[in-house]
């Protein structure tokens, strides 16, 4: 037998053809018997989110109901709150691991220096808050207002947005403030104890059945575009971060999921919330569902610790956590440092 016949029988002398062949499929067979393993056995992350059964928590929902969550190998179990003010004093009192707010719970918490950080928004819109009022009251223009008895809810941004509808108007101290909280307010609207109310649109929406003749609604695009966002402890972030990531991942997940196919998500969110579909569809174009950290979420940051007498510094920046949404797609980060 000549040395090239040899050659070509064991394979340039590194062993039998079959045999590197067969060494070869046993490798990608374990390979992929430990990947699958690994998939199947690797303990879940858990997190535990508090959430007020928000249609500005979209993400979340779509997030869950389409298996992005247990895709990236995590579970997540919502915890009802009252609203965003309350989702945050969850989230701060160690009760849960993330939270959903507007972005005045998050800016009054980094105010007293809280342990708080913004992860990302996941909602943003400047038509989700208005001033309604019983039809026919005639409290359809800022004017309008003067005198009259008007409800909000303290600490969130039914107070921030009607704190500017007033300043703007110049009728600050001509109104009588009335704080309630967001699950009482229409019904002690509907009772006639107050005659309109700073109100978001889950709850306005949520609440349309006591008002048989209908609502006013007065609003002002533009005066505050609201950020609905996802703030995690300090702790948390240090503990879970790769978590986190995982769990942004899911929400661009939702993201896309929205953008291909919105008539799927809404009943989704109808179920999610408790609201008609209906009521959901028809309120569905004054949101934006979006991961991003950018400059306006900072500016309306600063304008919250400027409104409580503060003097807004760069140690803003160190509450956004903008590492975990730049791990899953850096072009949504755009916060100038």
């Amino acid at each position: 037998m000549t040395p090239g016949t040899m050659g070509n029988l064991y394979g340039m002398g590194k062993g039998p053809v079959w045999m590197r062949w067969a060494l070869a499929a046993l490798a990608v067979l374990l390979a992929a018997g430990l990947w699958f393993q690994f998939k199947g056995t690797a303990p879940r992350q858990h997190l535990v989110v508090a959430e007020s059964r928000q249609m500005m928590s979209a993400l979340i929902f779509v997030a869950e109901a389409e298996g992005f969550f247990a895709d990236e190998g995590l579970t997540v179990e919502m915890l009802p709150v009252a609203n965003g003010r309350v989702a945050m004093e969850t989230l701060l009192d160690g009760k849960a691991e993330l939270a959903l707010s507007s972005d005045v719970p998050a800016s009054n918490a980094m105010i007293a220096r809280r342990p708080v950080r913004i992860i990302s928004t996941v909602q943003t819109s400047d038509r989700d808050v208005v001033i309604a009022s019983p039809s026919g009251g005639g409290l359809i223009r800022p004017e309008a207002l003067a005198g009259k008895r008007i409800g909000y809810t303290a600490d969130t941004n039914s107070q921030y947005f009607l704190d500017l509808m007033l300043l703007q108007a110049g009728l600050v101290g001509q109104v009588t403030l009335v704080p309630i909280e967001s699950g009482e307010i229409m019904a002690a609207m509907a009772r006639g104890e107050i005659d309109a109310a700073s109100v978001w649109t889950t709850v306005r929406v949520a609440a349309a059945n006591l008002f048989p003749q209908g609502l006013d609604i007065l609003t002002a695009p533009g005066l505050y575009t609201g950020s609905w966002v996802l703030s995690a402890r300090k702790d948390v972030v240090d503990a879970k971060h790769d978590a986190l990531v995982r769990f942004v991942r899911a929400l661009l997940a939702a993201e896309w999921s929205i953008l291909r196919n919105r008539e799927k998500a809404i009943p989704v969110v109808a179920a999610a919330t408790g609201i008609d579909e209906a009521l959901v569809r028809r309120h569905w174009e004054s949101y934006g569902f979006t991961l991003r950290l950018d400059q306006a979420l900072l500016l309306s940051i600063e304008g919250h610790v400027r409104r409580a007498g503060g003097n807004p510094g760069p140690e803003m920046l160190g509450y956004l956590q903008s590492d975990i949404l730049r791990a899953v797609d850096p072009t949504r980060v755009t916060v100038l440092d």
